[in-house]
């Protein structure tokens, strides 16, 4: 055993284990217009050697690999994304510089459909004087070479993998047709072919770039004050913790803080907010946001990479990777549909000749069908839709995590508001101190500051900005206990004080026949009151007044116009005040005096009276009540990690017009892919019907199925010019 222990040992020495090295690999792919395409090239990274997984999504051109550098490295991976037919680049790392000028004359694949529609249109007017001719023909076949060269170069890696993409049935198509000898026709097809897969490319590197590009309104490089001394550094290169100067009109490079200066910023790359927010000392401030007026020092609190908007972009991406229900249904459809077709194609090549049919007459009829079998602008019907109204909705400030998300939106039956800090602003004020039992209204303010200043509660912030106005110093306490959905409760100087709602001191058999109209009086004013007291007596109230958020009225007003009856208005708050607040605002229902647990109940309640619940708050406090909802809303979310999580849509900023917004555009996207796959499928049927008829030329289905396409992308396009309105 010794022995073989020895051995095993000096083995293990001199020929070491390779060791697996696994990572995580993002590439953004060029080049990629359809997708069918996508999922052929996913295909084919997933079947390299060392590679555990691929995932290529369509609407952002993301390929996302988890391989073993040891055999398979990012290069490799590279070259077989080109032996493809597309062009690679490491998420991160800078593409190579196109050359300026216009898109025609700039882009490979444009210089090729220019190149060819004009050998074509040589070819063309070479027929009409001699006919088809020898140089017709050649004009004709340097059609074909050149618009086909990516087409066959991509259909010989398909063809490997077993997958009949477009590029396989264009390609058969087209030797079809010289086999027949219809030249004009082979050269015609893959023309149209190539102008439209370009059309179909361009559009789409349009909607992604739309999400992608905001990184571009962060800067690369940043002033970096040390000392007295200053140093323009990239972005990449600085720390948390980092001082960096940002002038009036430049834009800010990293998310951080103010530390000196006070300045405007418009923040609507992030918001879609364009009005400047003020930023002094202390303030929050975020990467690509534009400094207005004034010199500001900012201390960073995130690396570049980590900045919020690349945190939106990247859960944009993870957004756009979800399917949603319509897109999973059209996926099944087409896995059917293409099969089916080209069996069809097969069957009419082969059945009508054996019962005395043209031969050549119905093979034609099988290559318009094999052309017509291609799903593409069916499956892109529903995914270019989707992205275009994420994007739509990033960019005004609303960031929607997924598809289904976004489907879901326009379908609720019902929207619930928590109140403060949703429908008001949450910046709530001390509008009364009333003393009790001998105790002072200075003590009051200290004992009660001295409690609350544990709290992270919005009354808590009212009353600790409030004391910070007053010459009065707050006391320590031992023993803080949290009651929650009544108050706080701290010893100072061996005493128990508590500060809390109505309820509390009921419960405590405090609350006597004088204090509490008082309370009442208050509350229908729409003023909070809370009491400070001890185990034995009250010793004081305090009153806080919220105002309502501007453009709440117009916003629940705006939601019954589009068909949702049912507008709901959670709180914590006493009855009255609801009362008040809803009145104001035009709410009709209500729920209050509400734990954070009951929340989550009544939730569950409309949710079965009604059907699809939305719920609006702060993503924090009433995270278990939005996690609830059909659809979570959070608002407010730029500066709360939180909030981004835990939402299933995010409201970057505070306007409550946003709302409205998101219900309308998911409607509209809605209607678009259901417009989108109505065309694709009828169109279908009728050029099948038209192929087996014989009454569809090849050029035909060629212009059908790329005009489709087009048709459908840009369609989908249009959900890009919906803003929120003013």
């Amino acid at each position: 055993m010794a022995i073989n222990r020895d051995v095993r040992a000096h083995v293990e020495k001199s020929y070491p284990r390779s060791k697996e090295t696994l990572r995580t690999s993002a590439f953004r792919i060029q080049g990629l217009d359809c997708p069918d395409c996508a999922i052929k090239l996913e295909r084919n990274i997933a079947a390299l050697k060392g590679v555990r997984s691929a995932s290529l999504v369509f609407e952002t051109a993301k390929l996302i690999v988890e391989h073993d550098e040891n055999l398979v490295s990012s290069s490799t991976i590279i070259k077989a994304v080109k032996a493809a037919g597309y062009e690679a680049t490491i998420e991160g790392a800078k593409a190579p510089a196109k050359a300026r000028g216009h898109f025609w004359t700039t882009d490979k694949r444009a210089q090729a459909v220019l190149v060819s529609g004009f050998a074509f249109a040589m070819g063309g007017v070479v027929q009409l004087i001699s006919g088809l001719s020898p140089i017709a023909i050649a004009l004709y076949a340097v059609t074909i070479l050149i618009a086909g060269y990516r087409p066959a170069r991509s259909s010989l890696a398909s063809l490997r993998s077993l997958v009949f993409d477009m590029n396989v049935l264009m390609t058969f198509a087209v030797v079809g047709a010289i086999i027949l000898g219809e030249w004009v026709e082979g050269a015609a097809v893959m023309f149209l072919y190539a102008i439209g897969t370009l059309l179909e490319a361009y559009t789409m590197d349009k909607t992604r770039h739309a999400i992608h590009g905001l990184l571009e309104f962060a800067p690369n490089h940043a002033l970096v004050k040390t000392g007295t001394e200053t140093k323009l550094i990239p972005v990449e290169d600085l720390s948390v913790g980092d001082i960096i100067i940002t002038k009036p009109g430049e834009r800010i490079p990293v998310d951080g803080r103010v530390v000196y200066g006070r300045s405007s910023v418009n923040q609507s790359t992030i918001t879609g907010e364009s009005a400047p927010v003020t930023k002094d000392p202390g303030n929050d401030v975020y990467a690509g946001t534009l400094n207005h007026e004034g010199y500001i020092e900012i201390e960073t609190t995130r690396l570049a990479a980590d900045s919020t908007i690349a945190r939106i972009i990247h859960l944009v991406e993870e957004a756009q990777a979800k399917k949603a229900p319509s897109q999973q249904f059209i996926a099944k459809f087409s896995a059917y549909y293409t099969p089916i077709v080209i069996a069809t194609a097969f069957g009419v090549a082969i059945i009508p000749p054996l019962f005395g049919g043209s031969f050549v007459e119905w093979f034609y009829r099988a290559l318009v069908l094999l052309v017509i079998s291609c799903p593409c602008a069916l499956v892109i019907s529903t995914p270019v839709s989707i992205a275009a109204a994420i994007g739509a909705a990033t960019r005004n400030g609303v960031l929607i995590k997924g598809g289904s998300h976004l489907e879901s939106i326009g379908q609720i039956k019902s929207v619930v508001f928590d109140k403060t800090g949703t429908l008001t602003s949450g910046r709530l004020s001390v509008t009364d101190i009333v003393p009790l039992n001998g105790f002072s209204e200075a003590d009051i303010v200290r004992v009660t500051a001295a409690l609350e200043s544990k709290s992270s509660h919005p009354l808590a912030n009212a009353v600790v900005d409030y004391v910070k106005t007053l010459d009065v110093e707050v006391p320590k306490t031992d023993g803080f206990v949290s009651l929650p959905g009544r108050g706080l409760q701290a010893d100072i100087d061996g005493t128990t004080y508590y500060v809390g709602n109505p309820r509390l001191f009921a419960e405590m058999k405090l609350l006597d026949a004088e204090v509490e109209p008082l309370t009442f009086a208050m509350q229908r004013e729409g003023k909070t009151v809370f009491i400070l007291g001890t185990d034995e007596k009250l010793l004081g109230l305090v009153a806080v007044a919220d105002s309502v958020r501007k453009g709440a009225k117009e916003t629940v007003a705006r939601l019954r116009a589009l068909g949702i009856a049912n507008i709901i208005m959670l709180t914590g708050d006493n009855k009255e005040t609801a009362e008040e607040i809803s009145l104001n605002i035009g709410i009709d229902e209500y729920r209050a005096d509400l734990l954070p647990e009951d929340k989550v109940t009544e939730i569950e309640k409309l949710s079965r009276k009604y059907g699809r619940v939305a719920m609006i708050g702060d993503g924090v406090n009433d995270a278990p009540a939005i996690s609830r909802a059909d659809v979570g809303i959070a608002m407010g979310a730029v500066g709360s990690d939180i909030a981004l999580e835990t939402s299933d849509i995010a409201l970057m900023g505070d306007d409550l017009k946003s709302i409205p917004y998101t219900v309308d555009l998911s409607r509209r996207a809605l209607k678009i892919i259901k417009q989108n796959v109505a065309v694709s499928i009828v169109t279908k049927i009728a050029f099948i019907a038209l192929a087996v008829g014989g009454m569809a030329t090849l050029w035909m289905a060629v212009f059908a199925d790329t005009g489709i396409s087009i048709l459908v992308i840009l369609n989908g396009m249009r959900l890009f010019s919906r803003n929120v309105e003013a």
